[in-house]
């Protein structure tokens, strides 16, 4: 029996002592993101002077104690950041209700909202510990996007000048639907907290607990109720207004006394800190309400008294002691006498001295507790909190728009490299261009071309050639920028190291992807110390034109002003340093990959010598661009020789072309003289010309990158080589001089291409091809030469360019309109029935490839080049196999065109490329391709060459470039050789075809 009362006695008291417990867990969870305090009061006064000696009086507020202290500022350079640090000292929380007065549309008035906004970092900078800074918005009727938009303005900018302040705004109306709107523009990352007017208390709860919804956590203000009559009753409005959600309550005084301000830092003193509501202790006899404290579960009591009047306590909790009520004058504490304890609970007689009395009560410990000796409990709460993404991009904005406002501009050395894969192999062409590099907050950079390389041979010309600029426009709207509509969705997908810093990495993408809208899809990695980016990778979307894919990798590195490399800290400046990435543009017909990589070095920030060092670059004579919303664009001299923005861009070149072909298919040395004329904008309508014409040489290509304004391209190539190429014969490892062929040709063909998604295109082509064969010197009279025929062919292509590695898939079927038997017959009389099939069945063949290649770019234009390849087709010939010249379908160096041919074939070729002395560059390429023909014998014979290619320039913009290749294995025993020169023929000795008149150029 003992044994069972003892068991119901701890049942009882359990409860008891853990609900206070878990309720309090379950509050501070709630509110982990609210005031450290619970009730919260504030005084609202016209000037924070009118207070300072009022806070300075005994009873003082000190430590982690929150009084709140708020008064208006208007955002016009008059506000005084040192009075938020005068209420700090003397103990009270500064709390600045910022008043914005900027017209809406914001967006049409943005220069006033920047200054405002301006106005606002400056005092947050200023401010110390602990301040709040209350956004108000002086307007008419306002929107929830107008709204929204200027909280996260405002909000970046606080956080960005003072990352430990805290953000609010109101007051508004206590309306559920028009908190949900508002919410609607994710504000929920930006705000801590949110001011609500007073009004009907239905109203106030039903809009807080909308608000819990949208926004847990987040404290609610009321701003503000009349100073009451009686200065104790701010402790039972505080608390009773707390119980409907309220988490701070500001009383509007116009003058206020130490006296009057006594109550609300008695207020401060007892309930700051882990102090939460506990409802199941409230007594009865009085209107009350009972607050519990984490540290060791003691009770402090707010009730509403008469002054002059005993009033009884009743707490139906027999374990409460030790009662005591509070001096809401001084703070001194007194015991309450007459208290009475029965098996129910404990009553307590408080004799009342004003409107309110504060009760503090604390808790019997377990040992106190009659038969609970031994008793030890333990609660242990773990909360590892996770960061919604929300809060990260606030964060990093801040620290962005802070770091806006330091940096006036820089000025650096820049290098950019343009590398072009050409065909589908390891095949590239560098250029690069130096100079001094201009950044100015709010408009971009300029940037000097002084020095120009070609496969890093230092261009020896006067003046450095304009290229025909092909570059997307920049994105309509870029991530983490913050806007009046949501174009943006972000996703936190974790963390991750980044060159020794850890980093959030969040994902964003479009709401929306709409044609022709550049909007931009990729990852953000972000310091989890100081919210800056370290390194950001984004695809471009909705893009028109040439350029069918554009993505980069921008890589930050932290500096202080003399540019040297600095710590990871708000101090330093974290700036985009380099960037790394690839276009994928539509050129005749082509998915051209292009790569490139920007560097700055030598960086100044904020020097004195910015302008002066502008002037001068801006009044040379030397190449400039700009960065507009259209990409980079020429600055060019205007009559009075200030530079402006080239309106209409150049998209045409004439060059003037010269050399020397040779290899063993040819019997001498073919001189090539001629014209190139390229244009990438013909006639104003979008299509791309190129002519080339060099003697027996003739290349004709019309392009059009977007048909009908759709991603399809179409176009046309003319191709023709007007002199007889020998096309020798190796059998069983020895030549046969009496089958050599002479033959050439000529072709159209015709191209229509669609990207799939950013790195990959399909492309159909149909080719028609007119070929004639003669016989050789020493053909033998016997043998039957190939009919003159035409071949169709139906091709489709699938390749994928992404960070250099190239991947392309090749299948085509051939027809040929008359293929007569060819060759020595085997018969006096003709051709076997045998060989009459063999014939007939080779007349249509399929051929198909795959080709993978990559490009590793070395520091000082070095270069290191692979290629890998399969060939493979089905009922081939010798003249339908593969040809490994230099107009082959691959190349071995050395070997002439028609040398050796293939039904089948696998390869490797490798190139290591340097420049010496930025005068002259040597490329050393190895070629070894394993062949198979069951006709001539070969059965994974071994072809290797090795080739060597130069290139320099020479003055009057002429490019020199040769090459010459011997063969090392196979058959071959030969060499062959190419040399070319390369003219850029002034743009200015020219017009543009189907274009008159002069350039248009536009203002700055």
């Amino acid at each position: 029996m003992e044994q069972y009362a003892l068991f119901m006695k701890r049942q009882r008291f359990l409860p008891c002592l853990f609900l206070p417990c878990f309720l309090l867990l379950s509050t501070v969870t709630a509110f982990a993101a609210g005031p450290p305090c619970q009730p919260c009061a504030g005084v609202r006064v016209e000037s924070p002077a009118t207070v300072l000696d009022a806070l300075a009086a005994e009873p003082q507020v000190s430590g982690e104690e929150r009084l709140y202290v708020s008064w208006d500022a208007v955002l016009d350079g008059s506000g005084d950041a040192s009075a938020m640090n005068a209420v700090l000292e003397k103990g009270g929380t500064p709390w600045t209700a910022v008043h914005f007065r900027t017209a809406p549309p914001l967006l049409e008035n943005i220069t006033a909202l920047e200054a405002e906004i301006k106005d606002l970092a400056r005092l947050a900078r200023g401010a110390g510990e602990r301040a709040h800074f209350q956004i108000v918005w002086d307007s008419g009727p306002q929107t929830p996007e107008e709204l929204g938009f200027l909280i996260k303005r405002a909000a970046v900018a606080v956080t960005g000048a003072s990352p430990d302040a805290r953000v609010l705004f109101g007051p508004i109306a206590a309306d559920p639907s028009f908190v949900e709107r508002l919410y609607n523009e994710d504000i929920a990352a930006y705000v801590d907290g949110v001011v609500l007017a007073p009004g009907p208390r239905d109203a106030i709860m039903k809009t807080v607990e909308r608000l819990r919804e949208l926004d847990p956590g987040k404290g609610v203000v009321l701003d503000a109720l009349p100073w009451p009559e009686s200065s104790e009753s701010v402790l039972p409005q505080a608390a009773d207004w707390n119980s409907a959600g309220i988490a701070v309550t500001f009383f509007r005084a116009k003058s206020v006394t130490a006296e009057s301000l006594a109550p609300m830092k008695i207020l401060a003193r007892e309930f700051s800190g882990d102090v939460s509501p506990d409802s199941s202790s409230v007594p009865t006899g009085a209107k009350a309400w009972t607050y519990v404290r984490g540290e060791d579960l003691s009770l402090r009591v707010i009730a509403e008294t008469t002054a002059g009047e005993t009033t009884d306590l009743f707490f139906n909790d027999p374990q409460l002691k030790s009662p005591r009520t509070i001096n809401l004058a001084n703070g001194d504490e007194s015991i309450v006498f007459g208290q009475s304890r029965t098996s129910d609970g404990l009553k307590l007689p408080v004799e009342a001295t004003g409107a309110a009395s504060l009760v503090s009560l604390a808790r019997m410990s377990a040992a106190e507790l009659a038969g609970l000796e031994g008793l030890d409990e333990k609660v242990v709460v773990e909360d590892t909190r996770q960061m919604p993404v929300e809060e990260i991009l606030r964060r990093l904005q801040a620290f962005e728009d802070d770091q806006a406002r330091k940096l006036r501009h820089y000025e650096a050395r820049s290098t950019l490299h343009l590398r072009f894969l050409v065909g589908s192999g390891a095949g590239a062409v560098e250029t690069a261009y130096e100079g001094p590099f201009f950044f100015r907050q709010g408009e971009g950079f300029d940037w000097q071309w002084d020095t120009f390389y070609v496969d890093g041979v230092k261009w020896r010309g006067n003046k450095i050639p304009e290229i025909p600029l092909i570059q997307p426009e920049k994105a309509a709207a870029m991530p983490l920028e913050i806007l009046l509509d949501k174009q943006y969705l972000y996703r936190l997908r974790g963390t991750a190291d980044v060159d020794g810093r850890d980093c959030w990495v969040v994902d964003f993408e479009p709401v929306e992807v709409v044609p022709g809208r550049n909007l931009k899809q990729g990852t953000v990695w972000v310091d989890r110390e100081v919210y800056a980016r370290v390194k950001t990778r984004a695809m471009q979307l909705g893009l028109e034109g040439e350029v069918i894919s554009n993505e980069e990798t921008v890589f930050f590195t932290p500096l202080d002003t003399a540019g040297q490399p600095a710590a990871w800290s708000r101090d330093s400046f974290i700036l985009p340093t380099r960037v790394v990435g690839q276009q994928l543009i539509s050129l005749l017909n082509a998915a051209v990959p292009v790569e490139v990589e920007s560097e700055l070095v030598n960086i100044e920030i904020n020097s004195d010598s910015f302008d002066d060092r502008l002037a001068v670059a801006r009044a040379s004579e030397k190449v400039m661009v700009r960065d507009t919303d259209k990409g980079l664009r020429y600055l060019v001299k205007d009559e009075e020789g200030n530079r402006v923005v080239q309106e209409e861009l150049d998209t045409n070149r004439l060059f003037v072309a010269g050399g020397v072909f040779y290899d063993e298919s040819v019997d001498f040395p073919i001189p090539l003289a001629g014209v190139n004329y390229l244009d990438l904008d013909w006639k104003d309508k979008g299509s791309q010309v190129n002519f080339f014409f060099a003697g027996p040489l003739l290349t004709v290509n019309v392009a059009k990158p977007r048909i009908f304004d759709s991603r399809w391209d179409a176009g046309v190539n003319l191709f023709g080589f007007f002199i007889k190429t020998g096309d020798e014969l190796f059998r069983d490892g020895e030549e046969v001089p009496e089958e050599e062929v002479e033959s050439n040709s000529a072709s159209a063909s015709f191209f229509v291409g669609r990207p799939l998604g950013n790195f990959t295109k399909l492309d159909f082509t149909y080719n028609v091809r007119s070929t004639s064969f003669g016989a050789a010197d020493d053909t033998a009279e016997n043998f039957v030469l190939p009919s003159d025929t035409l071949t169709h062919t139906f091709r489709t292509e699938l390749s994928y360019n992404r960070s250099g590695w190239r991947f392309k898939l090749d299948g085509s079927y051939h027809s040929r309109s008359d293929w007569e038997p060819w060759g020595i017959p085997d018969l006096e009389s003709g051709f076997s029935d045998l060989q009459l099939q063999a014939f007939e069945d080779q007349k249509d063949y399929v051929r198909w490839q795959a080709t993978f290649a990559k490009n590793f770019w070395l520091k000082r234009f070095m270069k290191f080049g692979i290629e890998l390849e399969h060939l493979d087709g089905e009922n081939l010939d010798r003249f339908s196999s593969y040809d490994f010249g230099i107009f082959g379908d691959s190349s071995v160096g050395g070997y002439p065109s028609g040398l050796v041919r293939a039904e089948k074939a696998d390869g490797i070729h490798l190139s290591y490329g340097l420049n010496i002395a930025e005068l002259f560059r040597v490329e050393i390429e190895g070629d070894a391709v394993w062949a198979t023909n069951e006709q001539t014998g070969l059965d994974n014979e071994l072809l290797a060459g090795i080739g060597f290619e130069g290139s320099l320039t020479l003055p009057w913009q002429t490019l020199v470039n040769f090459e010459i290749g011997q063969a090392l294995a196979g058959p071959g025993d030969s060499i062959a050789a190419r040399i070319v020169f390369l003219k850029l023929f002034p743009q200015d000795k020219f017009k543009r075809w189907g274009k008159k008149g002069k350039k248009k150029n536009s203002d700055d």
